[in-house]
């Protein structure tokens, strides 16, 4: 008999519910999450803080390499001045458009014509109105800048070179009309050549 107690005692252990002590293994997992997670978000903040941080520093602070005297940073302050000379005059500087110029080229072979607009860059944009209603300045002005295109030829103007090298001719020409507002710049903003 005290086998059979022994099996009772066994079976009916078998039949009882057992109650777990303790967390599940889905709570336990769940909170670990959470808790890399937590973690996660305060790294990124802190990391977040300490570049800006670090990077506002590095703004603020002037760098070393501008302030030596290297020709890297001779050229950097340079070019920036050049740059903010620049932008001084754009901000001065007003612009007068000349109505479009289409003429016959002088090439020989074959009749060619040009087509071109050119705007005046002066450096008054106080004094741009008078200019706009001075009718005679504005018929001398293409009346010398016609001579000088209808002097050239289509392969004197073909390449970029050959513009250019008509942008200055036609600014020196023109620069002795404009004394109280300057000349400070020619701008062609359309140029067909028939070929």
């Amino acid at each position: 008999m005290p086998e059979e107690a022994v099996l009772d005692e066994q079976q009916e252990e078998v039949k009882k519910p057992k109650i777990k002590r303790g967390r599940s293994p889905i709570m336990k997992v769940l909170f670990i999450v959470i808790l890399a997670v937590a973690s996660s978000a305060a790294g990124g903040v802190v990391s977040f803080y300490l570049i800006s941080k670090s990077m506002s520093a590095k703004a603020q602070a002037p760098k070393a390499e501008d302030t030596a005297d290297t020709p890297e940073a001779k050229e950097k302050a340079k070019e920036k001045a050049e740059e903010e000379k620049i932008a001084q005059m754009l901000e001065k500087s007003a612009v007068l458009p000349l109505e479009p110029f289409v003429v016959n080229l002088a090439d020989i072979d074959a009749p060619r014509y040009l087509r071109i607009k050119i705007n005046l860059m002066l450096d008054d944009k106080a004094r741009i109105k008078e200019l706009e209603e001075n009718q005679v300045l504005q018929l001398k002005v293409r009346d010398v800048i016609l001579q000088s295109l209808t002097s050239k030829t289509s392969q004197d103007l073909i390449k970029d070179e050959g513009k250019n090298k008509l942008r200055r001719e036609i600014q020196d020409k023109i620069a002795i009309y404009f004394r109280g507002p300057k000349l400070v710049d020619i701008m062609f903003t359309e140029f067909v050549i028939q070929l």
